[in-house]
C-alpha cells in the first residue's frame, strides 16, 4: 500500500508541473525550460523556513554546511515558497516577454534553468551543496505529522486537484482566451484594445508559483531539497507530458502524466538497473510517435468533457439574417447624431493623418500623407497594388512607427500611442490577412474583442466568480449576436479553421466590431466574400455609418468603392495625388491610367 502510495505521489508532481507548465505552452505558446527551477525554488525556499533555528552555532545539516533553518510550520512556509516562486518569476518574465519571443525565450529560460542548478550545487552555506538540505521536517496537519506516504498522499492528492481546476478555470475563463490569441496571433489581441505583456507576465508567474507550491510537498515528503531533483532533465520531462498529453487540454496532461509516471516503477521492476536508459528511450519514441501521427496529442485541445458539455447546451443557430441595425455589442457612446436613413451629416474632422511619411531603408512608402476622415461617413483609400494603402494603416494604429507626422483623434494625438492604447481610445482595425485566432471558434474570435470584461483579470475572476460568469454570459450572447448581424450563418461555435474563407471575413468584421470603437479601419472587407453575401456586407457597413460611426476602408473594387463610400482618398507610391468623390477621381484620365494600367 504504502508502495503504490510513493508512486501516486510521484506522478502528482509531475502532475501539477505538467498542469501548469501547460497554462504557458499550451494556452499562451511561449515554451518555458525552466519550470524546474522554480519546482526548486519552492523546495529550497520551504526547506529553508522550515529547518530547525541553529543553537549556540550548532549545525542543523552537519553534512552540508547550512548552521540553520527559521523553525517554521510546514503550511506557513509553503505559502512563502508560493509567492518566492511567483515573485522570482514575475522579475525574469517581464523583460523577456515583452521582449524576447519563440525560441530566444527558449534560450533565456534554459539559460536560467542552468544557472539556478548551478547556483543549487554552489551554494553551501545556502543550499547545502550537491548533498542538498536536509533532514527537512516533514509536513503537519491539525499538529500530526504526516510520515507515511498514504498519509502525504492524500494532501498531495487534494492540492493537485485544487491545481488541476485552477488551470481548468483559468485555461477556459476570457483570461485563457487571451492567452489563446496571444498563441495565435498577439497583434490582432493588440490590435482589439487588449494588453497582451501583462498576461504573460501573470501567467508565467502563476505557472512558476504552482511548481513552487510542489517543490515545497516534495522537500516536506523527502525531507531533502537536492540540485538533481530539480536539474533540467525534470523541466523537458514536464514538457513531454505536455506534449504528450495534447496543449491546451488538461484532461490530457492529468493522462500523459500518469502512463509517463507509471513507467518508472514498471521499468524498475522489469529490468532493474537498466531503467533509467530505457525510460529515456521509450519517451523519445513516444515523442516521436506522436509527433508524427498524433501531434495534438493524446487529447486535442477542445476535447474533453467540457466539449461535451458544450454540444449538449447548444441550441441551434439561425440561419435567417437579420436586419443590419447594429446589436448593442456594437454600440458606443459617440458625440455625433445617428440617423437610420442615411450617412450622418457631419463636417467635423475625427481623425487628422498629417505628414505622415515612413521609409523602409531607402525606399519611401508613405510620402507626406494628409487627409482627414470625418465623422459618420466612410472614406476610401483606392490606388493601384502598391500605392502604400495598408501601409498607412499600419502607420495610423502604430502597429509600425511613422519617421513623422502626427495623428490625432478628436482633436488629441494618439501617434504616441500603442496598437493597444488607440484601440482603447476608439480606433480599431481589421488586417487584409483577416488574422483570426483560427483554433478559437467563431464565437471566441468575436467575444476576445469586447471590452469590459471582469473574467479577463484573474484576481476579479477568483474573487468574483459568478459575476464574472455571468458577464461571460452576456459577452457570448453579444458575440453570438454581432455574428447574425454580419451574416455568418455557421454554428459560432465552429473553429475558425473549419470555416471558409468567405465566413473567416466575416468573423474578423465582427470582431472589429465588437471593439465598440468610433473609427473602423477596414481592410479590403469583401476579398473572398461569396458574391451573394456580398450585399449584406454593403448592408452591414452602411448600416454602421448610420450609426455613427467612421470608416475609412481599401477596397480594390471600384465598384465596391462606388456603392459604399462618401469620398476617396487616392493614393499612389506613397503619395496622395487626390481627394474627392470616386465619381471625380475616375474621370480623371491620368489617374485612370495609374489605377488599370496606361
Amino acid at each position: 500500500m504504502e508502495y503504490y502510495a510513493d508512486i501516486a505521489i510521484q506522478i502528482m508532481f509531475l502532475m501539477m508541473l505538467a498542469l501548469s507548465l501547460n497554462l504557458l505552452i499550451g494556452y499562451t505558446g511561449e515554451t518555458s525550460m525552466a519550470q524546474a527551477a522554480f519546482y526548486g525554488v519552492g523546495a529550497y525556499t520551504a526547506g529553508l523556513l522550515t529547518l530547525p533555528v541553529a543553537v549556540a552555532g550548532l549545525e542543523v545539516a552537519t553534512s552540508s554546511g547550512v548552521a540553520g533553518g527559521q523553525g517554521w510550520g510546514f503550511w506557513p512556509a509553503a505559502g512563502v515558497a508560493v509567492l518566492v516562486s511567483f515573485a522570482v518569476a514575475s522579475a525574469i518574465s517581464l523583460p523577456a516577454l515583452s521582449r524576447v519571443r519563440g525560441e530566444y525565450l527558449i534560450l533565456l529560460t534554459l539559460a536560467f534553468q542552468l544557472v539556478v542548478t548551478q547556483l543549487m550545487g554552489s551554494l553551501t552555506s545556502v543550499t547545502g551543496g550537491a548533498f542538498g538540505l536536509t533532514p527537512i521536517p516533514p509536513m503537519t496537519l491539525f499538529g500530526e505529522m504526516l510520515v507515511r506516504p498514504s498519509q502525504v498522499a492524500a494532501v498531495v492528492g487534494l492540492l493537485t486537484v485544487l491545481t488541476l481546476l485552477i488551470c481548468w478555470g483559468l485555461g477556459e475563463s476570457p483570461f485563457g482566451r487571451i492567452l489563446k490569441g496571444i498563441r495565435e496571433h498577439e497583434s490582432a489581441v493588440r490590435a482589439v484594445g487588449k494588453n497582451t505583456v501583462v498576461p504573460k507576465a501573470v501567467v508565467f508567474g502563476i505557472a512558476a508559483a504552482i511548481a513552487g507550491l510542489a517543490g515545497a510537498l516534495n522537500a516536506s515528503y523527502y525531507q531533502v531539497a537536492a540540485p538533481q531533483s530539480f536539474n533540467l532533465d525534470v523541466s523537458i520531462l514536464a514538457i513531454g507530458v505536455v506534449i504528450l498529453g495534447g496543449v491546451a487540454n488538461p484532461l490530457g496532461t492529468v493522462v500523459a502524466a500518469v502512463l509517463l509516471g507509471s513507467l518508472k516503477p514498471v521499468l524498475d521492476s522489469l529490468v532493474g538497473d537498466d531503467a533509467i536508459a530505457w525510460r529515456g528511450v521509450i519517451y523519445g519514441l513516444a515523442l516521436v510517435l506522436v509527433m508524427r501521427y498524433r501531434p495534438q496529442g493524446l487529447i486535442p485541445e477542445h476535447r474533453g468533457p467540457r466539449d461535451l458539455v458544450n454540444r449538449f447546451r447548444r441550441r441551434p443557430e439561425t440561419v435567417e439574417r437579420p436586419s443590419t441595425q447594429a446589436p448593442a455589442a456594437a454600440k458606443a457612446p459617440s458625440p455625433a447624431p445617428t440617423s437610420t436613413s442615411g450617412p450622418v451629416q457631419e463636417t467635423a474632422a475625427v481623425l487628422t493623418i498629417a505628414g505622415m511619411t515612413k521609409s523602409f531603408g531607402g525606399v519611401k512608402a508613405v510620402k507626406d500623407v494628409t487627409f482627414d476622415l470625418t465623422r459618420g461617413q466612410i472614406t476610401a483609400l483606392v490606388g493601384p497594388n502598391g500605392a502604400g494603402k495598408t501601409t498607412l494603416f499600419n502607420l495610423i494604429t502604430n502597429t509600425i512607427r511613422a519617421d513623422e507626422g502626427t495623428v490625432s483623434l478628436n482633436g488629441v494625438p494618439v501617434d504616441g500611442l500603442s496598437i493597444t492604447g488607440v484601440a482603447r481610445r476608439g480606433m480599431a482595425r481589421s488586417f487584409q490577412d483577416g488574422r483570426l485566432f483560427e483554433r478559437l471558434s467563431a464565437i471566441d474570435n468575436v467575444a476576445m474583442a469586447i471590452p469590459g470584461q471582469e473574467g479577463e483579470n484573474p484576481a476579479l475572476l477568483a474573487l468574483r466568480p459568478f459575476r464574472s460568469r455571468t458577464r461571460e454570459r452576456a459577452t457570448r450572447q453579444d458575440a453570438a449576436d454581432l455574428l447574425r448581424f454580419v451574416g455568418m450563418n455557421q454554428d459560432p461555435h465552429t473553429l475558425v479553421s473549419d470555416l471558409s474563407y468567405g465566413d473567416q471575413k466575416l468573423v474578423a468584421i465582427a470582431r472589429l466590431i465588437a471593439t465598440g470603437a468610433d473609427v473602423l479601419l477596414l481592410d479590403e472587407p469583401t476579398s473572398g466574400v461569396d458574391p451573394s453575401a456580398v450585399e449584406h456586407v454593403i448592408d452591414v457597413i452602411k448600416g454602421l455609418r448610420d450609426e455613427g460611426k467612421t470608416i475609412c476602408l481599401v477596397e480594390h473594387s471600384v465598384h465596391m468603392v462606388e456603392r459604399l463610400a462618401d469620398r476617396a482618398v487616392f493614393l499612389d507610391q506613397g503619395q496622395v495625388l487626390a481627394q474627392g468623390s470616386i465619381h471625380e477621381l475616375m474621370a480623371r484620365r491620368e489617374l485612370t491610367e495609374i489605377y488599370f494600367g496606361a
